[in-house]
């Protein structure tokens, strides 16, 4: 049955409902194996997931500090992406509040997408097929709205511009501004809300379109409400330098920055648009083939489509020269400014490809009859390319996965965060040594430090994008030996840093050691100065051979494990800080 037929059975609104349903179902398996979900850890376990907890614990604390993370750093040194989800994670368990801002993430994304796709096209049938395309697309939910709120956003300013439901696209825009981040997508929205005021005054139109200007000020009010501890620090901050300042910026030939973003996009954009272009140009070239023989609206979409990919490609310029020799020659001259990332304009991309998606989908049953066809069946195949492709990196897959195959060897979020392990070495550590959490500290070897701040221990370690220099230089005076041995993870730390880790040269500075992998030979880490920050134990994900040369003290000899945990922590005193390293 032809699929205009098919989808003329129902109603705009029985189109929409049955696309949410099924984003809802696909939330199931995350439900079923609780805990034992397969959740992206990258830049989201490791740091994301820390910072919410500990500000929701510290929401109503006035001395500004973390007392459990990097010895007590600032509030600043952890900034949730987005702040208003910190109410999630004060209400509920950590868990149980990531997978809310995982729904809630990506029933806006459908939810926007089907609204702005069917601004652009009319078409139920295309909005629905480009909604649950995009609400699947692997963007982070620790996020927030950052990403998967944006098609929303942008359909909210269209409809400010043609002054329709103002109350509700203002109320929209201002939770949006509380759900994102301002360095990672906000400053993009301000930017081109400015813009679009800037150009309607120019032409005169300014007061027809009051409710745009009133967007702009209302989500900027918002994010300067919020960031404005991160301001004051970066402004007034009363000497205390950020460890931003020692970033050392690696410049990329233009043309390869350029390739690669237009063909792949940025890291946390992954979107396989490479199907949406091949798509794109045969329309556009059929397009001009064709014209004088098409409708005027599909006319206009080509126009549309044509300018997208033409935004894209500038975004893509814009981003390959900040990365360009001429760009980090210009950053040098910024000061800390110089560090931030301007190719996270590109965060933008994603809403851009879908949107052209959408049009191409319009577009083609559109042509004339001769093309029909052909065109169609092209674009079918395109598309169900796409969706194989978006399926294939969803992250769902790997939980269904995990339920059809109980065996699937992935690190789940239980595995990560060592849950029912390091439950054991607290208690260990009340019974044998008399010693409640607030009464000492520790690191992490072979295991990442976000582990540990889980469970709420005091650590020395962490990952933060903003913590003092200060706190680097002493930190780096620990593993000192351990970068003298190895180039790589010294020029890691030294010219990065936001991850304060004990690393070692033998393991090229895994942190993910599984139990029964791997032994510690030849450790060099200097305990005096770990010590010197007050760290009395290390969780080790290793047997550590030389522990009393390196002047450690191992506790117990068997590790403390669950018979399917990923990992087996050995724990670790640190004996007289006499003793150093070889």
């Amino acid at each position: 049955m032809p699929a205009k037929r098919l989808f003329s059975r129902f109603s705009q609104k029985q189109i929409f409902i049955t696309g949410f349903v099924l984003v809802l179902l696909s939330q199931l398996p995350f439900w079923i194996l609780g805990e034992r979900s397969v959740i992206p850890y990258h830049d989201q376990l490791d740091g994301e997931m820390i910072g919410y907890i500990y500000q929701a614990k510290y929401l109503f604390s006035g001395n500004g500090l973390i007392p459990e993370f990097l010895n007590g750093a600032s509030k600043t040194s952890l900034c949730p992406p987005a702040p208003f989800a910190v109410l999630f994670f004060r209400l509920l368990p950590p868990f149980a509040a990531y997978l809310l801002l995982q729904l809630l993430g990506q029933l806006t994304a459908y939810t926007g997408m089907f609204l702005l796709a069917g601004f652009l096209t009319e078409s139920s049938p295309v909005s629905l097929i480009t909604a649950l395309l995009y609400a699947f697309l692997p963007f982070l939910p620790v996020y927030g709205l950052s990403q998967y709120g944006m098609p929303m956003l942008l359909y909210c300013i269209c409809l400010l511009y043609q002054r329709r439901r103002r109350k509700l696209c203002l109320l929209y825009l201002a939770f949006y501004a509380m759900m994102s981040s301002l360095v990672l997508c906000g400053f993009i929205w301000l930017g081109f809300l400015t813009a679009a005021n800037i150009f309607l005054w120019i032409k005169g139109k300014g007061k027809e379109k009051t409710a745009l200007t009133g967007g702009l000020f209302l989500m900027l009010g918002v994010y300067l409400a919020e960031n404005l501890p991160l301001l004051s620090q970066l402004f007034f901050s009363g000497g205390e330098i950020s460890h931003r300042s020692e970033f050392v910026l690696a410049a990329v030939p233009f043309a390869d920055s350029l390739k690669t973003f237009f063909l792949q996009n940025e890291q946390h954009c992954r979107d396989n648009h490479i199907w949406i272009l091949a798509l794109s140009v045969f329309v556009l070239f059929t397009g001009i083939f064709l014209r004088g023989h098409l409708e005027a609206r599909i006319a206009r979409l080509l126009r549309l489509l044509a300018g997208d990919l033409l935004l894209i490609f500038l975004l893509c310029g814009v981003s390959a020269f900040w990365n360009s020799l001429a760009g980090v020659l210009l950053r040098n001259r910024l000061g800390s400014l110089g560090s931030f990332q301007l190719e996270r304009v590109l965060w933008t991309a994603p809403l851009l490809w879908y949107t052209a998606l959408a049009m191409c989908l319009r577009v083609l049953p559109k042509l004339r009859r001769e093309w029909k066809v052909p065109a169609c069946a092209l674009g079918f195949a395109f598309l169900a390319i796409l969706s194989f492709h978006n399926l294939k990196m969803t992250f769902v897959k790997p939980c269904i996965q995990n339920l059809l195959m109980p065996g699937y060897n992935t690190m789940s979020y239980s595995d990560y965060y060592a849950i029912g392990i390091l439950e054991q070495a607290e208690e260990y550590i009340r019974t044998a040594e008399g010693l409640e959490k607030d009464e000492y500290k520790v690191a992490s070897l072979g295991i990442e430090p976000a582990a540990a701040l889980y469970h709420g221990f005091y650590c020395v370690d962490g990952y933060s994008n903003n913590y003092s220099l200060s706190y680097k230089h002493a930190f780096r005076e620990v593993i000192a030996p351990e970068l003298a041995l190895n180039d790589w993870i010294r020029v890691y730390f030294d010219t990065w840093g936001n991850r304060c880790y004990l690393t070692s040269h033998e393991t090229g500075g895994s942190c993910q050691l599984q139990k029964d992998s791997f032994v510690f030979r030849e450790l060099r880490i200097d305990t005096r100065a770990l010590a010197r920050l007050g760290c009395d134990y290390i969780f080790s994900a290793a047997y550590i051979e030389n522990a009393e040369e390196a002047g450690l003290k191992l506790l117990r000899e068997e590790p403390f494990q669950t018979p399917d945990s990923y990992y087996g922590i050995y724990l670790y005193k640190i004996q007289d800080s006499s003793i150093s390293p070889r």
